[in-house]
């Protein structure tokens, strides 16, 4: 069984690490704190809330994923959905009816056996849906209510996202007793709506940082991941991967089960086999990244193509800037904020990076 989880949450023995986070992360949960938890894609926030509740007795996580929502409509549909999969199956029932306005329909799902809830088309829930959802949550015995992807909501339709974020602040603010934690991959969104004056939320929640793994720890639980199925890797190798990701732990996890499916029990992972997982990454990926180029323009994949140069990642200076071959600076920037817009790259300071490594090192590869 390959030992490498990634695109998933992950808690217990196949969490690693973060034993300074959990305990901060612990300290504001126990405080009933409201928490913005920020960190890139694939950093593992989603994991470290669900380890850090898991840990915590008498504890229950109510996790809503919001990513992907397009209406005040959805985000109600997200938060009534976490209610039900939190709940244990004997008060699903009970659950159903306090929510008569949705008419949900409850069942199980035939292949994980896991609980489900569906809402009848054509019903539109009224207005005061969500203050009950939101109520519901709080009055949950130990309820730990985690909203992820919080920074989808400025997505919304104006006028949908005002009132709805408005609504919300005005009724989370009367759950003294219950802790909230708010997770964002976007910086600027998520700085928008906690630490713009303008925002209902300002100032509402703690802002908490997460970074890379450090890279001792989570060598160690890759090398014993990989032992466990007799397998070793060399450490220079280990170094490219953790430069190749940036040290991002959902991308080195993935390049690592890349790495287990083309070896065999008995073999030293060496630098030369880089190639050959990152091969077999790639046919997973390619028609995704062709069509991903199709909504880029010419002067754009310049700037691309001298990022993957660069190993994925830099700021505006002269070497990026001769590495793309157009002269005018205002160009490039123009380039590279454009990017951002389309989520191919993020910005971090002055850093401009791939959000998907694996894309920078395809297009440098495939010298495009």
């Amino acid at each position: 069984m390959v030992p490498f989880k990634s695109g998933m949450v992950v808690v217990g023995a196949n969490f690693c690490g973060r034993n300074t986070e959990i305990v901060k992360l612990k300290a504001h949960i126990e405080r009933c704190s409201r928490v913005c938890l920020v960190g890139e894609r694939r950093i593992g926030k989603t994991s470290l809330v669900h380890e850090t509740v898991r840990r915590l007795r008498g504890r229950v996580l109510i996790f809503v994923d919001l990513l992907g929502v397009k209406s005040s409509g959805d985000v109600v549909r997200r938060m009534v959905e976490g209610v039900f999969v939190s709940a244990p199956r004997s008060m699903l029932t009970r659950l159903a009816k306090s929510f008569v306005a949705l008419r949900p329909v409850v069942g199980i799902d035939p292949l994980t056996n896991a609980p489900t809830l569906g809402l009848s088309p054509g019903v539109k829930p009224p207005p005061e849906t969500l203050e009950e959802a939101l109520d519901y949550m709080s009055r949950q015995k130990g309820a730990v209510v985690f909203f992820d992807e919080f920074q989808t909501l400025l997505d919304l339709p104006v006028s949908e996202q005002e009132d709805l974020v408005a609504r919300m602040r005005s009724r989370i603010q009367m759950h003294a007793e219950t802790p909230y934690v708010f997770a964002g991959s976007l910086r600027a969104e998520m700085d928008r709506i906690f630490f713009d004056h303008a925002s209902p939320f300002y100032k509402a929640a703690v802002r908490f940082e997460l970074g890379p793994l450090d890279r001792s720890a989570f060598g160690s639980f890759l090398r014993k991941s990989f032992a466990d199925g007799r397998r070793s890797i060399a450490d220079p190798l280990l170094v490219r991967i953790f430069d190749l990701c940036h040290d991002v732990p959902g991308d080195v996890q993935r390049l690592c089960q890349c790495l287990w499916d083309e070896s065999r029990m008995g073999t030293k992972l060496e630098e030369p086999m880089l190639a050959t997982a990152l091969h077999r990454l790639f046919s997973d990926e390619e028609r995704a990244y062709t069509i991903l180029l199709e909504y880029v323009t010419g002067q754009q994949l310049k700037c691309l193509r001298a990022l993957g140069e660069m190993g994925g990642g830099a700021s505006l200076s002269g070497q990026l800037l001769a590495l793309t071959g157009v002269a005018a600076n205002s160009s490039v920037q123009r380039a590279l904020n454009s990017l951002v817009k389309k989520r191919i790259l993020f910005r971090q300071g002055k850093l401009y990076r791939f959000c998907d490594p694996f894309f920078g090192e395809w297009i440098r590869l495939k010298r495009l």
